[in-house]
């Protein structure tokens, strides 16, 4: 058993405006037997991520604080603290944060391919 606390770890953010900030928790090039990655994410008020995929990588979202929209589709759906979303393998979606507060998602991603993408990113800082 490995025990994990959010905030320990590298925050990465990808290259777009207004992008979350992203912190690696599994995957970060350790193998990892359950064959997933798992990232706490922080999506700022107004910000989030235009539309993309996550590769081989199925995610389940799990929003811990606030609330976000997700687009799959054309569709928007919005997501409150305590909500999962399901995003499949190559399936497009686009992401935002509405609120006034910073948004908190847990995202896990299976296979964990998509964790090489989070760790080509530019890191901003150590965790606090």
């Amino acid at each position: 058993m490995r025990v994990i606390e959010v905030g320990a770890g590298i925050v990465r953010k990808p290259p777009v405006e207004a992008a979350p900030e992203v912190e690696l928790l599994v995957g970060d090039g350790e193998l990892d037997p359950q064959g997933m990655a798992a990232a706490h994410i922080t999506v700022p008020p107004g910000g989030g991520m235009p539309e993309h995929d996550h590769g081989d990588s199925g995610v389940l979202l799990a929003v811990r604080r606030g609330r976000i929209v997700i687009n799959s589709g054309g569709n928007d759906v919005a997501l409150p603290a305590g909500a999962l979303a399901v995003v499949g393998v190559g399936e497009r979606v686009s992401l935002r944060n509405p609120e006034a507060d910073p948004a908190s998602v847990l995202a896990f991603f299976s296979p964990p391919a998509f964790a090489a993408t989070v760790t080509s990113w530019p890191a901003v800082r150590a965790s606090e």
